[in-house]
């Protein structure tokens, strides 16, 4: 053992070239996020001022955590690998780091936390706002720029507005829009480290004519970690599905094994962000879409519970003949109205009218 980790030591160290990985990267991963109006202010609810939100995470590749996983993947999925994916999910943050968010008339220097992430939230006018609003078909957003000090190392994010009125479709990704068969351990890694994402059937053809009849923004819910959002994002957009604001996990190395990660049913965050969303937009109307195969039912009847009036329509993807499935809903669900909620399996399904 002792010699094995010299001879990695030795690679690390002269050529950064380990199985075929190479490592000598750190790099800064900007994940979209959202801004809502301040309703603290008093003034009226169109020139009243904005919160904006960022999220991002400053990291540095780990051959050590790399190489372990590739090893342990060959065994288990005996499938060649993405090894792009599996640098990414290694790597490490870069904890207490200075970086410095500027691009909107003001520049503002943050510290990374312990996990390398970049959280920080701030006001802008609505005369600051307009000056930098990127408004493409049917996007509002605006775009900020971080650095890192010291270092020739930048990256651009999107920040989608969400004013106090229209409509939101809050949409979860692993097995409502991409297939990822979440109920096996073993599809899920090979779907998530091997094959290329693909995307169910007919889900972006939908929600791109939703986006234009409704003018609506879109916001991704996922239980994915956030160290594999590029590779997100580039599924999204080959796939063309509509842009948005995006909120995933973080899978923490310190102190969890990665197969338990992967099989645990994740869904506390999905309520806070649903709750965010719901509390800091008086009037805006959300349309909730997830699957049966974890805890989206139970989530989507909880807020429903809490924000009825603001809830327009429920939609669930299963499989046509799971009747257990339907049983289950058909309890998760028994406090709302049945024209409220509805099944699908593929975009096919999916009304173009939300509101019939």
């Amino acid at each position: 053992m002792r010699d094995i980790c010299f001879v990695l030591l030795i690679f690390v160290t002269n050529s950064k070239v380990i199985n075929g990985f190479l490592f000598d990267k750190q790099g800064l991963i900007l994940v979209p996020s959202v801004a809502f109006r301040d309703h603290s202010s008093t003034s009226n609810s169109l020139s009243s001022d904005w919160i904006l939100y960022i999220q991002g995470w400053y990291y540095e590749e780990n051959p050590f955590h790399a190489l372990r996983m590739e090893k342990t993947l060959e065994v288990i999925i005996q499938k060649d690998l993405n090894q792009n994916r599996i640098k990414m999910f290694t790597a490490d943050g870069k904890k207490r780091e200075d970086v410095c968010i500027d691009g909107l008339n003001q520049e503002m220097c943050i510290r990374t936390d312990d996990d390398g992430h970049i959280k920080n939230s701030f006001t802008m006018t609505n005369q600051e706002i307009e000056l930098f609003r990127q408004s493409g078909s049917y996007d509002d957003k605006i775009l900020f720029q971080v650095s890192v000090l010291n270092r020739n190392l930048q990256a651009i994010g999107d920040i989608y507005l969400c004013d106090d009125h229209g409509i939101t479709f809050m949409s979860d990704i692993d097995d409502t829009i991409r297939m990822m068969n979440v109920t096996s351990l073993i599809q899920t890694l090979i779907n998530t480290f091997s094959r290329e994402f693909k995307a169910v059937s007919g889900m972006a053809d939908i929600y791109r004519y939703w986006e234009k009849k409704y003018n609506a923004t879109f916001t991704y819910l996922t239980g994915s970690p956030d160290q594999l959002y590029p590779f997100l994002k580039e599924f999204l957009d080959r796939e063309h599905f509509p842009s948005g604001s995006t909120y995933m996990e973080h899978f923490k190395w310190r102190n969890a094994n990665f197969l338990a990660y992967f099989m645990q049913s994740s869904g506390v965050k999905k309520i806070d962000i649903l709750h965010m969303y719901l509390q800091n937009t008086y009037h805006r109307l959300f349309v909730l879409i997830g699957d049966i195969f974890q805890r989206d039912p139970d989530n989507y009847a909880s807020i429903y519970a809490q924000y009825p009036n603001r809830i327009a329509r429920i939609f669930i993807r299963k499989y046509k003949d799971d009747d257990n499935g339907q049983q289950r809903l058909e309890t998760v669900f028994k406090d709302i109205p049945r024209t409220k909620w509805a099944t699908f399996e593929t975009g096919d399904d999916l009304p173009k009218d939300i509101f019939m």
